[in-house]
């Protein structure tokens, strides 16, 4: 195992998911679904095809020695955890970065990091280690209520225009990160684990890109739910009439920086997890150090937008202990994770 590239590679794949809505703050010209439909298009189905296509030498035969029912497995877990990342989308608009990546992280960390420590029979209480790993899914509860009283509290500014949006807009984002959280559980699953032989064995990949072949299925069956709801958006609200209206390229190259940050972190992830880097904790492991930098860098990115300017005091405080309560707990699940 080479640990240290493990550590670093998730570390950078969680900066650069952190980051990938903020081009959403500079496209004024387009409603939201115009801007959520071809980012999905192209990080869920074309640019994950197109790492299949470079990672994997022959990609056909893994698809023929699956199974249909690891195929369909893969798929339709990919349109629940992805249907996460739907609702994440919708609340960014209404609670705007800072907060909104806060309550996502803080809740998938929960899912994501115990169930699959379940999973992979590990006791919860049964040593020094359990117990941190224990402390720190509790911490990440403790930030989830603070995040929400951060939202609550916090004075009415450009991000929302009424306390009910970012109520809402709160809402979603838990309930996204409790699906997004599914991620490394699917991960775990024997039929994730057959398909990833599959690609070691009939596809000819390495070890550390195998995971692609995978995480391609699962991204795949995400596009479903997110362009199929956009597609609605737009015939509900006519907005399609946006691309031909406002047809700056501006536009389209911030959907496509959208696209390639989240691309290539969710890839960086799957590298960083492979057995030959982080081991067989790596699902785990680099999922604690991921979710940790996408809080780091989504919040320096949220505060450089401007969007806590009119905050209060009391939301201030809300919003930086929740905050220092999720990389507390980052810090004692890595902990608990090394020890055990």
């Amino acid at each position: 195992m080479n640990i240290s590239a493990g550590i670093a590679i998730a570390s950078i794949a969680g900066i650069m998911n952190g980051l990938f809505p903020l081009p959403m703050k500079a496209n004024n010209t387009w409603t939201w679904e115009n801007y959520w439909l071809p980012f999905s298009f192209l990080s869920l189905a074309l640019f994950p095809a197109l790492i299949d296509w470079f990672t994997l030498p022959q990609l056909l035969p893994v698809l023929q020695h699956a199974s249909a029912t690891d195929l369909l497995s893969a798929i339709g877990c990919g349109a629940l955890v992805y249907t996460g990342s739907l609702l994440f989308g919708i609340a960014v608009a209404y609670t705007g970065l800072t907060l909104s990546f806060a309550l996502l992280v803080g809740s998938m960390n929960v899912i994501g990091i115990l169930v699959p420590r379940v999973l992979l029979n590990h006791s919860l209480i049964g040593s020094r280690a359990d117990r941190l790993v224990l402390a720190g899914v509790a911490l990440s509860i403790v930030s989830v209520f603070l995040g929400f009283l951060s939202g609550k509290s916090r004075g009415n500014d450009t991000v929302a225009e009424a306390p009910t949006q970012r109520l809402a807009g709160s809402i979603l984002a838990v309930l996204g990160g409790v699906l997004s959280g599914l991620l490394p559980v699917a991960m775990t699953m024997p039929w994730s684990l057959r398909l990833f032989g599959s690609a070691v064995k009939y596809g000819g990949a390495q070890p550390a890109a195998a995971s692609n072949a995978v995480l391609s299925l699962i991204l795949f069956g995400g596009a479903i739910p997110n362009c199929g709801y956009c597609a609605f958006l737009m015939s509900k609200n006519h907005s399609y009439r946006n691309y031909s209206e406002h047809r700056h390229p501006r536009c389209w190259l911030l959907v496509l920086a959208m696209a390639v940050l989240y691309s290539a972190s969710v890839a960086l992830w799957g590298v960083a997890i492979s057995p030959s880097l982080l081991g067989a904790l790596g699902s785990s492991v680099g999922w604690a150090l991921f979710v940790g930098m996408i809080v780091m860098s989504s919040t320096a990115a949220g505060l450089l937008a401007g969007e806590w300017k009119e905050a209060g005091q009391s939301a201030w405080k809300a919003l930086m202990g929740s905050l220092v309560c999720l990389l507390s707990s980052m810090v004692l699940i890595c902990v608990g994770n090394y020890y055990h």
